[in-house]
């Protein structure tokens, strides 16, 4: 059941984000651009990011895909946390948001706590199917050989 909810709250987070990235692209695109990285790296990430969350997405919804679906929640939340931090801790002068969807609305520290809840979802997501999954694996034997 947590497994289930857990799921339900990624869900409720990368499916309208996805969907924003790729109904609003020329906007995300242009988000992305105006960060403070490379124009190559901008590319990188305005090419990759929708396709990345649209399989995050794919993967939490197909019961044997969930643990890489949760896998990779848990380094994409990673990743923006981490980005935010540094923003936060001053190492830009000016960084602009490449949000979109209700997230753009939000402070760079109201947008850190809601960085952190999403990835201690994803990470506790993980957890827990990383003990399915070896408690699935441990907890079989072959017939005939001893357990």
């Amino acid at each position: 059941m947590k497994i289930k909810i857990l799921t339900v709250l990624l869900l409720c987070l990368w499916i309208p984000v996805s969907i924003d990235k790729l109904l609003n692209f020329e906007l995300f695109r242009n988000g992305i651009l105006r960060q403070p990285f490379s124009d190559t790296l901008a590319y990188v990430v305005v090419y990759s990011l929708p396709v990345l969350e649209v399989l995050t997405v794919v993967l939490l919804l197909l019961p044997k895909l969930r643990l890489y679906g949760f896998l990779l929640s848990t380094v994409l939340m990673t990743a923006f946390t981490v980005y935010i931090g540094i923003a936060l801790a001053g190492a830009w002068e000016k960084l602009p948001c490449g949000c979109g969807s209700v997230i753009s609305g939000l402070s760079w520290k109201q947008h850190l706590i809601f960085n952190v809840f999403f990835l201690l979802i994803s990470g506790y997501g993980l957890y827990i199917k990383n003990i399915q999954r070896s408690g699935a694996v441990g907890g079989e034997t072959a017939e005939g050989w001893p357990a």
